[in-house]
């Protein structure tokens, strides 16, 4: 049982997302670079191994909100939330990273920051009827991130903080925490600097 933030890797099963669907579907090796979720839309940056080609956009923008290419391999997709997408939003924990498996078979790799989360989080999955299985616990020390730079950084991320374009500003997030704006920028760089850190030593 982990009492601290810890990395968890989980299989979905039948994902009902329609993109994923879509990008099994074309063939094409892909992974989801990034993710963006909101209350009732998801953008997704997915990052294909080859260059994609127009008639795959096309398959893309039919079951999505909003399609951008960024470059010959990169795609900006907005689309409505689906059940995975929506517990995502409302939960404790942060995905770093999604791959596609297979046809409606995705690999997440979440930050969590403690067990009960992480039971809460399988939970609320498994009563909206989908199939996950956790293949993977590992734990990060806990001098490399506290709950409460977990709890700041997950709400920073989720209010768009690092977003190209900011949904929100410092010092709003800061009067959102209760927090004075100089207090809260110490806080991110010091979780920030943990985290990349973290990233780095994984990396090697």
């Amino acid at each position: 049982m982990f009492k601290t933030p810890f990395e968890a890797t989980i299989l979905v099963e039948d994902h009902p997302c329609e993109v994923m669907k879509i990008i099994s579907l074309t063939g094409l090796k892909a992974n989801v670079e990034n993710v963006k979720l909101g209350d009732s839309t998801t953008d997704h940056i997915v990052l294909f191994e080859n260059e994609i080609k127009k008639e795959d956009i096309v398959k893309l923008k039919s079951n999505s909100i909003k399609v951008l290419r960024l470059n010959d391999n990169k795609v900006w997709v907005r689309t409505n939330g689906c059940a995975v997408c929506r517990v995502l939003y409302n939960s404790d924990v942060v995905v770093e990273k999604i791959k596609v498996v297979k046809e409606r078979t995705l690999l997440y790799t979440l930050l969590v920051p403690n067990t009960s989360s992480l039971k809460e989080f399988l939970a609320k999955l498994s009563s909206q009827g989908i199939k996950v299985t956790v293949l993977d616990t590992s734990e990060i020390p806990s001098n490399e991130l506290t709950e409460r730079q977990m709890e700041i950084l997950k709400l920073a991320y989720k209010l768009g903080y690092f977003n190209d374009e900011r949904g929100i500003s410092l010092t709003e997030l800061a009067e959102k925490l209760g927090i004075s704006t100089p207090t809260l920028e110490e806080i991110l760089r010091r979780a920030l600097r943990k985290v990349v850190k973290y990233y780095l030593d994984k990396i090697g």
